[in-house]
């Protein structure tokens, strides 16, 4: 039997090879692949037209070359398919040499398979010199993700492989290879615009098998750098199918056994294809791992307890029947979630297609139209009284990039912050953290109920109450006032804390408590200093000293706000847990108070959370107005905005501004300023419920393609005359060495 293998593989080889070599010195070969690279370099040359004008939406070129429309990508691969497959039977039936060969001491799978790898290989030689492509881009300055173009050339590879199957199947049958040419265009493009009728079909069961089977899903995820291990199953199965019904189509032997045979194994690929589908993993091979989850978001999720039900209720298009960018975000961040956590039960509801159930479902959240016309995200766990439930707003989940190019081309992601916003909303469910925090009042504190914009800490209530977090007022003449305080919040006293207070503090302290303390700058009428809250005691023993100086920055204001005063830091953030996922962020700070950084009492250094930019100084004299600065009495920068210590078991956190967090500075919708994430992470790192910490905001590549014209002339010459001179040349030196 090794024998016969052997002579088999041989066989296989020799007639690929064979094969190979036919299709390398046969003139309509490289009339097709001459076509084919024009047709090629011409639409590269037009994506690089549209990318580089001023109101073109950035992204990655080659992804918008390999996941792009039906003209710049499929349509050549269709074309060439076709043409390349077509002469492969049928050809050698025209001439009369099938029979020929299938009487040689060669086996019909033999000659099926060595046929389909040489045209296989061959395939692979045509694309190749698209690679000049990514060499034209990083000569232009532009550096593309080598992952995604990595996965679009697997993408590429695999789609080749089934339409020349099926082409290798239609020239087994056809009589001609004009028949066999055509039947392989239809079939294949039959089969690509079936991932088009998922939102028409009315069975649910029909739409999924649709969708799962999509080939132009397939090929923007590949795009994109995702790589699905389901798709290489799909593939596997229809080229086996393929290469079995042509090995049936052209065996001269076959009978009803042999039918059978090639039935049952047709039946058992589409069940391990199947199979291989409920099991697929899903890859990230993105350089920086946009779409993959974060080690700490599969910590969380494998410790959920479930059923968590999770519904999306989200268009699947917007205005014009453009996708919607959020629906697409989502699909990834949730299958990645389901495949890791077994209690995640995910449905998406599409309130275009099922108004009604949208609606009910909207109104059981007590959530309105609004909500319903741009999306939410709905969590719920728990049965009857017990339910617990949460809901996602799109300005939790995505960030929306902005500018003319936008007007132009519709809504585009700039930043997706869905895991986090996700995890929180299955923690808040599944199992609430039990955190509560104690807010001190009766210092001059703005209240939590009040909701002047620049009076009251209303949303600052609503932030700690939505992260699943109590809060309550803490008394601090009682004794037993702090007890079952997991924080001890101090929100920005304009006043003295009395002795008896500062102790109660104090002992909250050596109790092992956490402390978090907002106080900004407090200027006093006529007063050279700033006013003091009788805390700076206490935060000295953590090694946090708060100055009697105002710092401000003329370099970076805050867009809105006093001047000088008011300012938005970006920069100066250290890996300290609890600001490392706030790297880069914009965080704008409101009458700050200086900080220095000391030996704490129990010897251990303190850390700053972040720093002011260079261009800020400390300011001595308040009186003063412009402030200037003055080197002999004023500090330059960088100056420690946000510090955090530790004694003993303690911990405290002290944030040199308490204005940042009113209503007014403290919205949802203020997108670009991260005021929010700085409070929570420093709550989370203070209660250790530091699970979400770390998760950071997942930017989406959005590189513009700036070319100057000179630029951009080039790289159309060398795409439109280059890579088909390349074959036209190519087919010159191999009839020249064939006449030698």
């Amino acid at each position: 039997m090794l024998t016969d293998l052997k002579h088999a593989a041989f066989g296989t080889l020799a007639l690929a090879y064979r094969e190979l070599l036919s299709l390398f010195v046969t003139p309509l070969a490289y009339v097709v692949g001459t076509l084919f690279l024009l047709l090629q370099g011409w639409n590269f040359s037009l994506l690089l037209q549209v990318l580089n004008d001023p109101l073109a939406a950035p992204g990655p070129v080659m992804q918008f070359y390999f996941g792009g429309s039906f003209f710049i990508f499929w349509l050549p691969v269709i074309f060439l398919c076709a043409s390349l497959a077509m002469r492969l039977i049928a050809e050698e039936r025209r001439q009369g040499t099938l029979e020929a060969l299938l009487t040689a001491p060669i086996s019909p799978v033999s000659v099926v398979l060595g046929k389909y790898l040489g045209v296989v290989v061959f395939y692979v030689a045509l694309w190749s010199p698209t690679a000049v492509f990514y060499v034209l881009l990083r000569g232009a300055g532009v550096e593309p993700d080598l992952g995604p173009i990595a996965s679009g050339y697997l993408g590429t590879f695999m789609v080749g492989c089934s339409f020349l199957a099926i082409g290798l199947m239609m020239s087994a049958l056809a009589k001609s290879q004009l028949q066999a040419a055509i039947s392989t265009s239809v079939a294949c493009t039959i089969m690509l615009l079936a991932g088009l009728l998922v939102d028409q079909v009315e069975s649910l069961a029909v739409a999924e098998v649709l969708g799962r089977t999509s080939l132009l899903s397939m090929m923007q995820e590949m795009a994109q750098g995702i790589v699905d291990t389901r798709w290489l199953g799909l593939h596997a199965a229809i080229v086996i199918i393929a290469l079995v019904a042509s090995v049936v189509a052209i065996d001269p032997r076959r009978d009803l056994d042999r039918s059978l045979r090639a039935v049952a194994i047709a039946v058992a690929v589409v069940h391990g294809a199947w199979l291989g589908g409920r099991h697929a993993v899903r890859q990230d091979w993105t350089e920086a791992q946009m779409y993959a989850l974060s080690d700490r978001a599969r910590e969380i999720l494998s410790g959920l307890e479930g059923p968590i039900d999770v519904r999306v209720v989200v268009p699947e298009t917007i205005g014009a029947g453009r996708p919607n960018p959020l629906a697409q975000e989502l699909r990834e961040v949730l299958a990645r979630m389901g495949e890791t956590s077994d209690a995640l039960r995910v449905q998406f509801l599409d309130p275009d297609r099922d108004r009604q159930e949208a609606e009910q479902l909207i109104a059981d959240f007590g959530l309105g139209g609004r909500d319903l016309a741009d999306g939410v995200v709905l969590v719920r766990a728990g049965q009857g009284a017990d339910q617990r439930r949460a809901h996602r707003l799109p300005g939790d989940l995505v960030t929306y990039a902005t500018g003319a190019d936008v007007q132009a081309t519709g809504p585009r992601v700039q930043e997706f912050r869905g895991e986090e916003a996700l995890l929180s909303a299955f923690l808040s469910v599944s199992s609430p953290l039990d955190v509560t925090v104690c807010a001190t009042a009766g210092h001059g504190e703005p209240r939590f109920d009040n909701l002047e914009p620049f009076g009251g800490y209303a949303h600052l209530s609503d932030l700690i109450k939505d992260a699943g977090m109590g809060l309550r007022t803490a008394d601090l003449d009682d004794a037993d006032g702090l007890e079952g305080c997991a924080i001890l919040l101090v929100p920005g006293p304009s006043g003295v804390f009395p002795p008896a207070h500062v102790q109660a503090v104090t002992r909250y302290v050596e109790g092992g408590g956490a402390l978090l303390v907002l106080g900004g700058a407090v200027v006093l009428p006529r007063k050279p200093r700033l006013a003091r809250n009788g805390l700076e005691p206490v935060l000295q023993r953590f090694g946090i000293v708060m100055g009697e100086r105002l710092v401000v920055d003329p370099d970076h204001p805050m867009p809105g706000a006093s001047p000088l005063v008011s300012f938005t830091v970006d920069q100066g953030w250290s890996s300290h847990p609890a600001v490392r996922a706030l790297v880069s962020r914009a965080v704008s700070f409101v009458f700050v108070r200086e900080l220095a950084l000391a030996q704490a009492e129990d010897g251990s250094d303190p850390a700053a959370l972040v720093s002011s930019a260079e261009s800020a100084w400390a300011e001595s004299d308040l009186q003063q107005v412009p402030p200037r600065f003055d080197a002999e009495q004023d500090a330059r920068g960088p100056i420690v905005l946000a510090a955090a210590g530790t004694l003993g078991n303690a911990k405290a956190v002290v944030i040199a501004s308490d204005q940042f967090a009113l209503n007014a500075y403290l919205r949802e919708d203020v997108v670009y300023d991260h005021g929010r994430d700085l409070i929570l992470n420093a709550m989370g790192w203070l209660s250790s419920e530091d699970t979400l910490l770390g998760i950071r905001p997942r930017e989406r590549t959005a590189v513009k393609l700036v070319l100057m014209p000179e630029q951009l002339q080039r790289m159309v010459y060398v795409c439109v005359f280059g890579l088909p001179g390349f074959g036209i040349a190519l087919a010159l030196w191999v009839l020249w060495r064939r006449r030698a």
